[in-house]
């Protein structure tokens, strides 16, 4: 199976990172390379400027006359002031770097900007896996938009296969493996920190090693690749049982929502939940208070008035009339 090719992005910011960058991609910081470090001071001639000025103060002069010239005369706090990509080879590779990277240069200003954006492409061949630094401006209608241009987990995602489809594949490399996550991701940092701490790697005491840490810590899967150090692979999920499934109480809430002689519960069966009764309404927010329509009483019965009529009926004999004696209705006709 082939190797992966590789494709990184980063924002970069704060005063003066761009000059920082730029030392560090032109091997002008002398404690970046020696014995103790990664960089084979040897093969720091092998080295090759394949766009933009050569020297670190002008990729930083650059950046700002194009700032300039686009009118921004100064930068928002914490605004993003450039973009490295990184983009590498594996160890031993036989691909050509020299014709691999030039083509990435045209992929990098379709997604980018353009290749006036483009401030600097500086490839490395003195270290044990080739690659390049681009550094970008991302300046977009006369605005600087880094965010916008990383985009989201979507974007970059789309980014990753679209290098790939359109550069990588066609040197036959395979797609590079996605991010780790969780514990392997944390593992396999480490192993990448512990392996740079061993070789007493200058890389620790350069000002852009806050930068590469975090690197590391996003993505560890490309540090891992070229230090040759394994990466751990992610523990696969415990399957459950047909019984805990069926037992399981889900993701909700482990308390119930209506228990049974529980004090203090949103809505325990057999209490009336009694509605809070607010006395003042905050300022500026409207308040409606519901209030409880009073029962009207039932209209009262008339009086019970003693019946006064008179019976006169020379048909009935009242001789033997008495109280106890009780007409029936229809005796009164």
């Amino acid at each position: 199976m082939s190797a992966p090719g590789f494709f990184r992005i980063k924002k970069l910011t704060g005063s003066g990172i761009v000059l920082a960058a730029s030392r560090h991609n032109k091997r002008v910081i002398q404690a970046e390379y020696g014995a103790a470090g990664h960089i084979d001071a040897a093969r720091i001639c092998l080295n090759t400027v394949l766009h933009g000025p050569a020297t670190p103060q002008a990729v930083a002069q650059r950046a700002k006359d194009l700032k300039v010239g686009a009118g921004i005369r100064s930068d928002r706090k914490k605004a993003v002031m450039a973009l490295e990509l990184v983009f590498s080879l594996p160890p031993g590779t036989p691909v050509d770097p020299p014709s691999y990277f030039k083509d990435c240069l045209p992929w990098v200003a379709r997604n980018f900007g353009g290749f006036d954006n483009m401030l600097s492409a500086d490839i490395h061949m003195d270290e044990s896996a080739p690659h390049m630094h681009v550094l970008l401006l991302p300046l977009i209608e006369g605005r600087m938009k880094g965010s916008d241009l990383v985009g989201n987990r979507q974007r970059l995602q789309f980014l990753q296969n679209d290098f790939h489809a359109a550069v990588a594949a066609r040197y036959g490399l395979a797609k590079a493996p996605a991010r780790l996550q969780g514990r392997a991701k944390e593992e396999t940092a480490q192993a990448v920190i512990a392996a740079l701490r061993a070789s007493n790697d200058q890389a620790q005491e350069s000002a852009l090693w806050p930068i590469l840490r975090d690197f590391v810590d996003r993505d560890p899967a490309p540090f891992a690749h070229l230090l040759g150090i394994e990466v751990s692979k992610p523990n696969p999920p415990k399957l459950r049982t047909m019984a805990q499934i069926m037992t399981s109480k889900g993701k909700g809430s482990n308390r119930p929502e209506k228990p049974i002689g529980f004090a203090n519960m949103r809505s325990p069966i057999g209490a009336q939940h009694t509605p809070k009764v607010e006395t003042l309404s905050c300022v500026g927010i409207a308040h409606n208070p519901v209030i409880a329509a009073r029962r009207k009483p039932a209209p009262a019965a008339p009086p019970v008035q003693d019946d006064d009529r008179v019976v006169d009926r020379a048909d009935v004999d009242f001789a033997d009339w008495s109280d106890d004696c009780r007409a029936e209705p229809e005796q009164w006709t």
